[in-house]
């Protein structure tokens, strides 16, 4: 990024602009209202991302299919 040159996003300041607005949307960056983005990578999930909601299902299944199998 030498000389102010920011590749796709152009020069100068509003290449920088650009390029920092494109950073945070998808690295989820704490400036300038950047936090707003982590919304967009848990797809309405758990909230903390954790997966437990999927693992408790995955149980749930593998314990009533051997009940079957076993009953």
């Amino acid at each position: 990024m030498a000389n102010g040159d920011y590749g796709y996003f152009g020069k100068g300041d509003t290449g920088y602009a650009q390029y920092m607005t494109a950073f945070n949307r998808s690295f989820g960056g704490s400036s300038g209202g950047g936090g707003g983005g982590g919304n967009h990578n848990n797809n309405g999930g758990g909230g903390d991302g954790s997966g437990c909601g999927c693992l408790i299902a995955i149980a749930v299944v593998v314990v009533l299919i051997l009940i079957v199998l076993g009953g």
